[in-house]
């Protein structure tokens, strides 16, 4: 099958050989040139697709085969549409136009048609024929234009229908609404004479109804709140007028400030000490009122921030809570928040003891904290005659010791060099020697032990080890009293250092262990603990001793209080001891029951943190134990 240029259509030619019966052999040919189309038209029925579509058949080179329009042999006008409806696979495709000289875009469906090949043998000279299906791109796209036209019509409408319900619902609910919440806010704002209009008709009307109802009610009953609040006023201006003359007339100064340190208020005690008035006062800062030293000024801030907290524990400044719990007013005040040392300040001359409190501000003010002053200038002087008059006693017990534990070695050494005078036995007088420097000796370490400790005293606080102390206080102990019926318990954890001057450590230590002594009048158990917690150490001394009674407890910081015999006590021991630890930065703990003993707690800031508790017990008659080189005791 091929086409005739000739005939200008498709062709295909039957060939019969002309054979002759006698030779048997062919003796010529005959061909018959057939129209394809004319042969094959009964056979095609035209598909049409809705109003415009239809079916195409074309060759590889775009000639028309067969179409409704077009005549056969025609070629497709649109040569780039070409390959898009002939390759060797069927599909659909967008084209450019519609092969008829269209160029609207189109969507075509196309096929190859390989029983061509067959029919054929394969001597298509122009490829394997195609076929597509075509439709007018106004029909194909006109459902979509359709469904477009309808979706605009109805949101239109929409559009329209809203519009129309919020107009409504503006007029209907929310100006009425709005109405209502300005009524509301002229409420808060106490302007109740402002009546609300809305004539709606409905559950709003009412409710505008029942605002001006409550109105007219609100209105009369503050009316007399209103002569009742300034009343209320005038109280308050007279308590704080009366608030300031009481802290005028304190004769300690107090002194009020903010977070941020600035001075808010200044008592007349306060003005006069300052060398200030109110009006000065009330411009200054903290530290411009009190010209101390950078530290003191640290440790100052450290505790106003700590008492602007509510006073709970800081880890940063160590600052303990302020006690508030009710107490037994018969039990002595020893965990006074202040009391560890650090509430002293100087300003020129005077000493002052300090303390914070807190005061809660007005509805919308922030809160304030007050500095209580007090002058200790007097007693701080007070107390350190009372020092050195301890150590004075403390001296002449010491000497009366030391005379002692010399005199008997001295009494024999005279008594053997008389009798080395008289004695010619060459061997007894190697033994008087013998004992002689036996007893030089006994001397000398006594001399030593002493001097020894006079050497190491200086007043510069330094690191002192807690355990190395008490180890040499029971050393001494035995020079002035008598241990043998005594039992000793040293529960020691590991090293703990404070921040002390050692002598001064030590006579706190020595007069605690005295006192302990003294109450068991001879025989008992001291039981001597050193333990820490987050940031100080704790040594208890504990005695089997009778206790003290309620009524004594609370005296025993006092000065020349004790409850022993006339002549039996300074009653300056705890007194020296509990002002010596606050210099420290501690303080002296009392617990006792009568009958159970007493326990005595020494508190100080530590440098080091021990991490383990061991026990050593041991007995001490006369003489005391000597000190272990190993602190698990």
């Amino acid at each position: 099958m091929h086409f005739d240029e000739r005939a200008n259509t498709y062709v295909f030619t039957l060939s019969i050989p002309i054979m002759d019966s006698l030779r048997y052999e062919a003796i010529g040919v005959l061909h018959r040139v057939i129209d394809a189309k004319e042969f094959f038209t009964p056979s095609i029925a035209p598909v049409r697709f809705g109003k415009t579509g239809h079916v195409m058949m074309i060759d590889s080179r775009g000639i028309v085969i067969a179409c409704p329009i077009l005549p056969t042999g025609v070629q497709l006008s649109d040569a780039g549409m070409i390959p898009l409806v002939t390759p060797n696979y069927a599909g659909w495709v967008r084209a450019p136009g519609d092969g008829h000289g269209g160029h609207d875009t189109s969507i075509i469906g196309f096929s190859p048609l390989p029983e061509t090949s067959r029919v054929t043998n394969g001597s298509l000279d122009s490829g394997i024929w195609s076929t597509f299906v075509w439709q007018s791109s106004h029909e194909l796209f006109s459902p979509i234009q359709h469904l477009f036209t309808w979706i605009a019509v109805f949101g239109s409408v929409a559009i329209v229908l809203l519009a129309s319900l919020g107009y409504i619902a503006a007029n209907r609910i929310v100006t009425p609404v709005r109405q209502l919440q300005t009524a509301a806010r002229s409420i808060g704002r106490g302007e109740w004479w402002k009546p609300v209009d809305i004539n709606t008709g409905d559950e709003l009307q009412e409710l505008a109804e029942e605002f001006t109802r409550m109105n007219r009610q609100l209105e009369s009953a503050f009316a007399g709140l209103t002569d009742q609040v300034a009343i209320k006023t005038q109280e308050v201006q007279s308590l704080r007028q009366s608030t300031d003359q009481i802290l005028d007339a304190v004769p300690t100064p107090i002194v009020m400030v903010d977070r941020q340190e600035l001075v808010r208020y200044v008592n007349r005690a306060g003005q006069d000490t300052f060398g200030v008035d109110a009006d000065r006062a009330s411009t200054m800062r903290l530290f411009d009122l009190l010209p101390t030293d950078p530290a003191l000024q640290e440790r100052v801030r450290k505790r106003l921030r700590s008492a602007a907290s509510n006073g709970a524990d800081n880890p940063e400044t160590g600052a303990r809570p302020l006690h508030t719990a009710l107490r037994d007013p018969l039990a002595p005040n020893v965990d006074h928040p202040e009391g560890d040392g650090g509430s002293e300040l100087r300003i020129g001359q005077r000493q002052y003891q300090y303390q914070w409190f807190r005061i809660s501000g007005d509805t919308g003010e922030e809160d304030r904290i007050g500095l209580v002053l007090r002058d200790a200038t007097d007693e701080s002087r007070q107390q350190d005659r009372l020092i050195q008059a301890e150590k004075s006693d403390s001296l002449g017990v010491l000497t009366a010791g030391i005379g002692h534990e010399l005199n008997n070695p001295l009494f024999g050494i005279m008594g053997l060099g008389e009798a080395l005078q008289e004695e010619t036995d060459l061997n007894r007088v190697k033994s008087y020697a013998r004992d002689i420097v036996q007893h030089g000796r006994r001397m000398a370490a006594v001399i030593r032990d002493f001097t020894g400790i006079a050497a190491r005293e200086t007043a510069t606080p330094v690191s002192v080890d807690v355990a190395q102390i008490l180890d040499q206080t029971l050393e001494q102990l035995p020079h002035t009293l008598d241990l043998s019926g005594i039992h000793i318990i040293k529960q020691y954890g590991a090293p703990v250092s404070v921040r002390a001057v050692p002598d001064q450590i030590r006579q706190v230590f020595s007069n605690i262990a005295r006192n302990a002594v003294q109450a068991m009048k001879g025989t008992g158990t001291l039981r001597i603990t050193v333990d820490q917690d987050a940031s100080r150490a704790l040594v208890t001394f504990t005695d089997s001793g009778p206790g003290i009674s309620k009524q004594h407890l609370a005296k025993v910081f006092d000065p020349f209080f004790t409850t022993r015999e006339q002549g039996e006590g300074s009653g300056l021991g705890l007194t020296v001891a509990r002002r010596l630890v606050r210099k420290f930065g501690g303080d002296v703990r009392i617990d006792s029951q009568e009958g159970q003993g007493t326990a005595c707690t020494v508190i100080l800031p530590i440098l080091a943190a021990p991490s383990s508790l061991q026990e050593e017990s041991c007995s001490v008659s006369g003489t005391p134990s000597a000190p272990r080189p190993s602190r698990s005791v």
